[in-house]
């Protein structure tokens, strides 16, 4: 078994990096947050007036540019978040990880134009761990995106990916918890940048693309799904030298088991859902736009509904229609706050209490607001959600 690195400081310069980059991810992130519940009745309402308009009717047409537009920002403000704040519940599981890569590479050697004039070269050694396929997708993607942009008037690009045994001192200066590491190098001989420019290259929202082309969240991203499964990642770069960014990857032992438990004790128990008698639904949700335009969703689908503005509110609510509810729907963000604590509440009243949990915070802070209700595992459906995705899952509470 590896044996873990001591617990050595990280290096000056990372130290500082991820500090600075951990401010600005936690107030972009928030930002996301506060957005996603912007979103919500954007969209609630925008899919009534859908199904109150004339077909074909200007109104229709107007209400479905203002869906298109809302989904492309929804589809931003989820980039945002995935690119700033680790996954600390992953849904990890033993892959083939150069497979990965390569597939990836290879689908974007297949998406180049025939005038791109750009060379590659991939030196992949075999590896095995335990990743989240999905979310090094995406950091693959936004690193050959980022290759694209820096060859646009053609070059070449090296990817490797090795076995390495670090130094137990550079195993430290990195941050990985032990010295035997997979690294992953990305090298161009492009353009380059300037050191001010690969200081910042990191951050959320910098980019020196136009604002028409990037977000600034590609490498955000990176760093976000790379410190997520402890690795690290630094990137070399100067004007007219190209750019390296060289990601390490720890492997841990038992990786593959520790894996599956934590995939097991996410996974919700496949039980019939339970039925209630009535079609009364409760629903607390502490931002005032949310609540009206979910529980106008729900009236318009013919139910009953009991709305309050926090948890204190809502235990009241439920302990007096508590023989007619058919579902609690309780906002759960963050852990701690009075939407978590009513549900708490509730399942120690009712162990059986049927809940469905709604939240726009990071899937880490919805997996820690889930860990505190006991079991059944309550559903959750994250904002913003459609009105077809809420009734969907409200209809199979009440029928």
């Amino acid at each position: 078994m590896t044996r873990p690195t001591q617990a050595l400081p990280l290096s000056p310069e990372l130290r500082e990096r991820d500090e600075r980059l951990a401010s600005v991810k936690a107030l972009a992130g928030q930002l996301a947050h506060d957005f996603n519940n912007f979103l919500a009745p954007l969209l609630g309402y925008v899919t009534l007036i859908k199904e109150e308009a004339p077909p074909g009717s200007l109104v229709s047409q107007y209400a479905s540019t203002m869906e298109s537009a809302a989904r492309k920002t929804e589809r931003i403000i989820d980039k945002v978040t995935t690119a700033t704040h680790p996954q600390k519940y992953l849904r990890r599981d033993q892959a083939d990880f150069a497979g990965l890569v390569r597939q990836e590479l290879e689908q974007w050697q297949r998406d180049l134009p025939a005038t791109a004039r750009i060379t590659v070269q991939a030196r992949l050694e075999p590896c095995l761990l335990a990743v989240d396929a999905g979310a090094w997708r995406r950091a693959l993607q936004e690193l050959l995106a980022n290759a694209r942009f820096a060859l646009a008037t053609g070059g070449a690009l090296a990817v490797s990916l090795a076995p390495r045994r670090l130094p137990m001192e550079r195993a430290a200066e990195l941050g990985v918890p032990v010295p035997d590491v997979f690294e992953l190098v990305f090298c161009d001989d492009g353009f380059g940048m300037s050191a001010a420019t690969a200081r910042r290259a990191f951050e959320p929202f910098f980019s020196t693309r136009p604002k028409t082309q990037a977000t600034g969240l590609g490498l955000a991203l990176v760093h976000t799904v790379v410190q997520s499964h402890l690795g690290q990642v630094e990137l070399q770069s100067a004007p007219d030298q190209g750019t390296t960014v060289r990601i390490w990857l720890p492997v841990l032992p038992g990786d593959a088991t520790e894996s599956e438990a934590v995939l097991g004790s996410l996974r919700p128990a496949k039980a019939l859902l339970p039925r209630s008698r009535g079609a009364k639904v409760l629903i607390v949700e502490d931002d005032p736009l949310v609540l009206e335009v979910a529980k106008s969703c729900l009236q318009h689908a013919g139910l009953e509904v009991a709305a309050a503005r926090d948890g204190q509110e809502g235990l009241k609510l439920y302990c007096r229609h508590l023989q007619a509810l058919a579902l609690v729907i309780a906002d759960v963000t963050p852990p701690g706050s009075t939407g978590i604590e009513m549900v708490q509440e509730i399942r120690k009243l009712n162990p059986q209490a049927p809940i469905l949990c709604i939240s726009g915070a990071t899937e880490a802070i919805q997996e820690a607001a889930l860990k505190a209700v006991a079991a059944p595992r309550p559903l959750l459906l994250k904002k913003p959600f459609k009105l077809k995705e809420l009734l969907d899952v409200v209809r199979q509470f009440t029928g």
